[in-house]
């Protein structure tokens, strides 16, 4: 073997050597051969065969191990992005320090971009590791993998680069180095001896220092292979207690870091072997495990708290009674992952004690419902425990509960809590529907086989019972009027239930002339909408609705004489005028009110149009406008503004859907639609008016959410309507109403904190804002006005996308697929707008612009509306190039007409649409390189290359054909 240590070839054998690795193709006599393609060329082709190229690298290193060790040496400096080529006769010993200073000057570019942050990152280093390990294995089956010149000299190379403080090397010496040291293991010819003593060689100087690297994906490789070998237990040579560095690293800066320790615990507790110490370092490492689970609603929340749930489960001590309470709160997360590990620990602490009564196992629950939530997340509550505990769908003994006589260790606090436990339940378990706002990755909303029978089994019988029981307290009712909503209507129509029925509907229009709460009443009437369905319940409703009307009619005239106002008659109701002249002008008001909110409630449910309600209900929507603006003792409150708006809001609704029905028959409608097209100008300019002035911001969000739906209702779909008189209906906003939503939204919306507003206390000012980002996306989506205007909006789309992104991505794809070419010159504007603010800011500066935070920003925007493209690219092809040659065509605008070294004004504009790049197909990135041709880097030396930095980025980026993975930091030196 020291005879092969000194044996060398000479160039024209290695050069014989390396082309042999090129694939045969024939050429002309007269053609010039071409350069042979270099081992990382071969690795990286598709059409070449690994275990090929293997192959003849070890018949290459049989008969010239010194020549086949630099062309290995080669591959990892060609690897890293260096266009160095180490001399050919470089004699042995090789001097790495001298070589790795050598290749530090040949990369490319300044910026020294280099394959593992590019956009090929992750193929690349597939096919590298690829080649690697099938030489490895090749060796493996030769005895030239006992040769210590082949390791010692290759991993010596890979060590030297690992600890060299230019990032390339690093980072590709430690990726090769670590996945050669798993591939080993996998061979079984490390177990000890020479070997042996190699791989843990390169474990302390390899994994133990590059695990605190300061590049985040170094640490990453190193983490994520210490996994790879752990999972090997134990023929890896690592004692269990080298599982620490696992938790160590949960303090780690990086999300990715802390995102593959905590998959490796998991994972790895699993291993009987490994198990005690995972164990063991989860409770020593417990702090940082919670502080994990608290800080983030994501994945690495929930790993945590499924390491600490087993880990109580081994040691309860780990966590006391302040842990639990912090933790517990969980339950009541947004994440729905979070929220059922959250859960699952609840119950091994608080729920799992087998032999216990029913009510001794739902007590933990009460009670944390009680001190802990709060009414409006008790859907989130029982969504958490849905899956695994059992207690929360044991409806039986629940209404049991209920029935009987209060029991005595059961408060009405806790009996309140049990009913709408109940409920929640029933509805989830019927329905599959999640919870508005909890947002989870599995989209599937699955109802439980056998719930609505089980339910209706349990429940109908005993209905009426539990509406009588608990009828004083409207929280109890209006969850219990719910349930019927979820039940088999057929039971109901059963001969033999028909009494049920009767005595339910009798119940039901008992609660709503006597209630007053708005929540009853809504829940009420949409109960009555599902019992409708059932023939035999119609005419009950028809009474009922015409009682609730001709209540309203009663009051609103009742309190009208209170003000002696023109359109009240006593001489034709003279009893009337005498009943009422005996109320205080402050029961009239009351009752005015009590009956609105009623009519309020059913119109949203049933249409009342019969009752031409549209012209007084306005006629007193204006009244009540006018009264607050210089109030009286007898004026009506605040509330009565809102209601008057949602019930006029409500007529329009169902007055167009009248309309069209009539309109289908009755070619007459002159008068009709002149009238409806009035009460839509009237309700907008007051809607309009309450917008504007925002002196009460609920009534204001209402009004904006009125105006948004009847825009759509009465936009282009009646313009599609085969009747000329419902074509007339159509209602274009004006260039000034348009404004005043987006200034609202703006200034209301876009204007706030967006971690003030996903403050828990702020759940119902969240959910208002959401409605209102809804409803103005709304506008986008069906074409109210054009696409483009919503860049205004669009371009918060990154800092707010913890509260508004899902809305906001939801109308950017709807509207992407209504015309992908005005979509995407959308997203060319919305990253306009902050990149001339940018500028503007920093007094046109472009070096200045570059590296202000507020251009990051920009470049996270862009990133985050690239995204939107990538649904489809062929579809979305047209809006893409759109996007493109306009941006280029704006830079273009700053182009110099005369020669100069300074860089166009808006060159900087290239790197936004650089993030646009990857959405481009392979036939465009021609045409789009062709426009950039007149844009010329001057070569003199006084140009600034950090001004010309944008071109060169698009340009790299357009010569690319597949998607990036590059890392937003592309800055090379430790």
């Amino acid at each position: 073997m020291s005879n092969l240590r000194e044996m060398d070839l000479s160039d024209s054998k290695v050069a014989e050597q390396q082309t042999s690795y090129q694939n045969d193709e024939s050429s002309g006599e007269n053609a010039e051969p071409a350069p042979p393609n270099t081992l990382l060329q071969c690795v990286l082709d598709n059409n070449q065969q690994h275990e090929k190229l293997t192959s003849r690298w070890v018949n290459f290193y049989m008969e010239s191990p010194t020549a086949a060790l630099l062309e290995l040496m080669q591959f990892v400096v060609e690897a890293s992005g260096s266009h160095y080529q180490i001399p050919k006769d470089s004699p042995m010993p090789f001097s790495y320090k001298d070589i790795l200073m050598a290749s530090t000057a040949k990369f490319q570019s300044v910026s020294m971009y280099y394959p593992l942050i590019m956009k090929k990152a992750k193929s690349f280093a597939s096919n590298v590791i690829g080649f690697i390990e099938a030489l490895l294995k090749a060796l493996g089956a030769t005895p030239s993998i006992l040769d210590n010149m082949f390791l010692g000299e290759f991993t010596g190379f890979l060590i030297a680069c690992s600890e060299c403080t230019i990032r390339p090397f690093r980072h590709t010496g430690t990726m090769i180095g670590l996945k050669m040291m798993t591939i080993l293991s996998d061979l079984n010819s490390v177990e000890g001896g020479s070997l042996g003593t190699l791989w843990m060689r390169m474990f302390n100087s390899l994994f133990l220092d590059r695990r605190q690297d300061v590049v985040n994906d170094i640490r990453l490789l190193c983490l994520h292979e210490l996994g790879e070998w752990f999972s090997r237990y134990p023929n890896c040579h690592l004692h269990p207690h080298r599982l620490r560095f696992f938790f160590e690293a949960l303090q780690d800066c990086s999300v990715e870091v802390k995102q593959c320790c905590l998959e490796n615990i998991l994972r790895l507790s699993l291993y009987e072997d490994l198990r005690p110490m995972c164990l063991e370092l989860g409770g020593e490492f417990s702090e940082q495990l919670r502080t994990i689970a608290v800080d983030r609603e994501n994945e690495m929340g929930v790993q945590s708290l499924r390491i600490l749930t087993d880990c109580y489960g081994s040691s309860p001590e780990i966590l006391n009674d302040t842990d639990f309470r912090m933790l517990e709160q969980l339950m009541l997360a947004s994440n729905r992952g979070l929220a059922q590990a959250a859960a699952k620990l609840f119950i091994m602490r608080r729920m799992e004690t087998e032999g216990d009564c029913f009510s001794r196992k739902i007590r933990p629950l009460l009670e944390f419902f009680v001190d802990e939530s709060q009414h409006e997340h008790a859907a989130y509550l029982v969504d958490s425990l849905l899956e695994d505990c059992e207690t929360v769908l044991n409806w039986e003994p629940m209404i049991e509960m209920l029935m009987q006589d209060q029991d005595p260790n059961l408060t009405e606090v806790e009996s309140s809590a049990l009913i709408e436990i109940l409920s929640k339940g029933v509805k989830q378990a019927i329905t599959g529907e999640i919870p508005p706002g909890r947002y989870t990755e599995d989209l599937k909303r699955e109802p439980m086989p056998g719930a609505q029978e089980k339910a209706t089994r349990l429940l109908a019988p005993v209905f009426h019972d539990l509406l009588d029981k608990y009828d004083k307290r409207s929280g109890d009712l209006e969850n219990l009027l719910e349930l019927p909503q979820h039940f088999s209507l057929e039971y109901y129509q059963q001969d033999d239930k028909l009494g049920e029925l009767h005595k339910l509907m009798d119940q039901i229009e008992t609660i709503i002339f006597v209630h007053i709460e708005n929540r009853v009443l809504r829940t009420a009437a949409h109960t009555l909408e599902v019992l409708h369905e059932i023939p035999s319940t119609r005419a009950h409703i028809k009474q009922l609705l015409n009682n609730a009307v001709t209540n309203y009619r009663i009051a609103l005239r009742s309190w009208q004489a209170s003000y002696g106002m023109p359109n009240f008659s006593p001489s034709s109701t003279s009893s009337f005028a005498s009943s009422s002249s005996k109320k205080s002008p402050q029961s009239r008001a009351r009752r005015l009110l009590n009956t609105l909110r009623l009519v309020s409630a059913l119109y949203g449910r049933f249409n009342l149009s019969v009752w031409k309600l549209t012209e007084s209900v306005l006629s007193s929507l204006k009244r009540v406008i006018r009264e607050q603006e210089r109030p009286g003792k007898d004026a009506l409150p605040t509330e009565a503004v809102g209601l008057y708006l949602e019930v006029a809001y409500f007529s329009l609704n169902w007055d167009l859907k009248s309309f069209r029905v009539e309109a289908a028959d009755n070619q007459r409608m002159e008068e009709t639609a002149a009238s409806l097209k009035k009460h839509l100008e009237d309700f907008l300019f007051v809607t309009f008016e309450q917008v504007v002035s925002e002196c009460n911001l609920p009534v204001a969000y209402n009004s904006f959410s009125f105006i948004c739906d009847l825009f759509v209702l009465y936009g282009d779909q009646l313009r599609e309507s085969t009747n000329f008189w419902v074509r007339s209906l159509m209602y274009q906003p004006s260039l000034n109403e348009i404004e005043l939503l987006e200034m609202s939204v703006l200034r209301n919306i876009l204007n706030c904190s967006p971690l003030e507003i996903m403050k828990e206390n702020n759940f119902d000012q969240l959910q208002d804002m959401r409605r209102l980002v809804a409803s103005y996306c709304k506008l986008v989506v069906f074409n109210v006005f054009p696409v483009m205007r919503a860049s205004k909006v669009f371009q918060y789309y990154e800092k707010y996308n913890a509260p508004f992104g899902d809305i906001m991505r939801s109308s950017m794809e709807l509207a992407l697929n209504n015309n992908s070419v005005n979509f995407g010159m959308t997203v060319l504007h919305t990253c306009l707008l902050p990149y001339e603010k940018i500028l503007k800011d920093n007094n046109g500066e472009v070096l200045r612009s570059f590296r202000s935070t507020e251009f990051s920003e920009l470049i996270s925007l862009a990133k985050r509306l690239a995204e939107t493209f990538n649904s489809n690219l062929v579809e979305n092809r047209h809006g893409v190039i759109a996007l493109h040659t306009a941006g280029i065509m704006y830079v273009m605008e700053s182009v110099h007409d005369e020669p100069t070294t300074d860089a166009p004004k808006n060159l900087l504009f290239l790197r936004v649409i650089q993030e646009f790049a990857p959405q481009v197909l392979a036939q465009d990135r021609v045409t789009l390189l062709q426009m950039l041709q007149p844009i010329e880097q001057p070569t003199l030396p006084s140009c600034r290359s950090e001004e010309w930095q944008p071109l060169e980025g698009y340009l790299s980026a357009l010569n690319q054909s597949s998607k990036p993975t590059r890392r937003r930091d592309s800055s090379v030196l430790a």
